[in-house]
């Protein structure tokens, strides 16, 4: 392999990384795409009918069944700080590999409370996210925002493989059937966790900040939870886009419960299991174009107006998506809106979560501040999910669609305010010249 500093590692480097954010974004999306088929067999409700009483307490239970899971998320902090010390090449591999692995459990579940176990695995490890913080740290300041979205376009361009997948291997009259979709995308993590040693090294920006404590004969700075926590709340730019941030994600609930709502419009007539395949195929392609746009805004105008302007795209998108699943709409129109909908709101949160903060924290503390703010974005989603089966058990399945309008357009609203006001623009800042204030 060539060094850090050549093209030729370079361009292999984007490519391993793309590769990683593919099994990433996959795995990611897994439960939410299988969900309702996940629900129906493991908890046996009745003639598989989502818009029964019976599959609205099936979602309130595993969700109840989950939060003790999410407890590991206050381990998040610790876990991603230990990058700060060790590198971030091992802790790519190793949320790589983690994550497969997480999927082939939960394809080998025999109940719930293994299934829950395996996406547990995969949620752990993919809140950190380690691909970005490798583009962020080795690609040029002017083009670092569209490094991120072009790597993840491509990755979400391949979410399209849970529709293929879906398309050849789910079989409605044999319910376990949604076991073979998870069994490609298992073995694609594993894979591409452990044969990414030989083709990746560690950041450029890491290894300068040790070398630069090396010559200064000090002891090294290693990030931490505290440390990170303490700037967080004492910076105000870092405790100003946290903030945003977590009003942010609790817009992001419905992003688990789309399945329910495509399902709700199989079950009312409104759409055809035929819909339903072609909607699952070709939104990951929307998304993807969103996403891959979204990078040259913010490096064009800025963070901030970038995310303003991704966030309206974002709100069109959920209005058309639940209007046509209402009304039986085309499968295209339906996957356009959906697609338009989650790569804006996808891609405004990873500007604010991991772009700004990235770009607002020096480097002995940016992985453990990646983790302190992922562990609070998180409760924000959680929360925002906790809305969503709340909702779904009082309007019932088939309004989930108007209800995820009501749960998401005042908070993407009131995060772009306190981002506006409260934020100031990062884009072009040297990541080596950030300091501790």
């Amino acid at each position: 392999m060539n060094k850090p500093g050549n093209k030729s590692y370079f361009v292999w480097l984007m490519v391993v990384l793309t590769v990683i954010y593919i099994v990433d974004e996959i795995a990611s999306a897994m439960n939410g795409s299988m969900q309702p088929y996940v629900l129906i067999d493991l908890f046996k409700v009745p003639d598989g009918n989502i818009l029964s009483q019976e599959y609205a307490k099936a979602v309130a239970t595993a969700t109840l069944l989950s939060i003790p899971g999410y407890c590991f998320m206050f381990l998040t902090p610790f876990y991603k700080s230990l990058a700060d010390r060790f590198g971030r090449k091992l802790f790519l591999i190793l949320n790589t590999t983690i994550m497969g692995l997480g999927l082939l459990v939960s394809f080998l579940a025999p109940d719930y409370y293994i299934y829950v176990a395996g996406i547990l695995m995969v949620t752990f490890v993919q809140t950190n996210d380690m691909q970005v913080m490798y583009i962020m740290e080795t690609a040029p300041e002017q083009h670092r925002a569209k490094l991120c979205s072009i790597t993840k376009a491509i990755a979400l361009a391949g979410v399209s493989l849970i529709g293929v997948c879906r398309k050849l291997f789910y079989d409605p009259s044999v319910l376990s059937s949604w076991r073979k979709v998870f069994l490609i995308p298992a073995l694609l993590g594993i894979f591409a966790g452990l044969g990414s040693i030989p083709f990746v090294r560690e950041t450029p920006v890491f290894l300068n900040r040790k070398k630069k404590e090396e010559v200064k004969e000090k002891p090294a700075s290693n990030g931490g939870v505290l440390p990170a926590f303490r700037y967080i709340f004492r910076n105000r730019q870092m405790r100003s886009i946290c903030f945003a941030g977590f009003v942010f994600c609790l817009a992001t609930g419905v992003t688990s419960y789309y399945t329910t709502i495509t399902g709700a419009a199989v079950s009312t007539g409104a759409l055809t299991e035929a819909d339903l395949n072609l909607f699952m195929i070709l939104y990951p392609f929307v998304n993807a174009f969103v996403t891959f746009f979204s990078g040259f805004f913010s490096d064009r105008l800025g963070r901030k107006k970038a995310s303003v302007l991704l966030s309206g795209i974002a709100a069109v998108g959920l209005f058309v998506f639940v209007l046509g699943t209402r009304f039986g709409w085309s499968p295209l129109l339906i996957a356009l809106g959906y697609g338009v909908f989650i790569g804006g709101l996808w891609s405004v949160s990873d500007t604010m979560i991991l772009v700004m903060a990235g770009e607002s924290t020096p480097t002995e503390l940016r992985a453990s501040v990646y983790g302190a703010n992922g562990m609070i974005s998180g409760i924000g989603m959680l929360m925002g999910i906790m809305v969503m089966v709340l909702g779904i058990n009082l309007v019932g399945s088939d309004n989930v669609g108007l209800l995820s309008l009501v749960t998401t357009l005042p908070f993407i609203l009131l995060a772009m305010v306190l981002l506006m006001k409260n934020v100031k623009e990062t884009n072009g800042q040297d990541l080596n010249d950030v300091e501790v204030n």
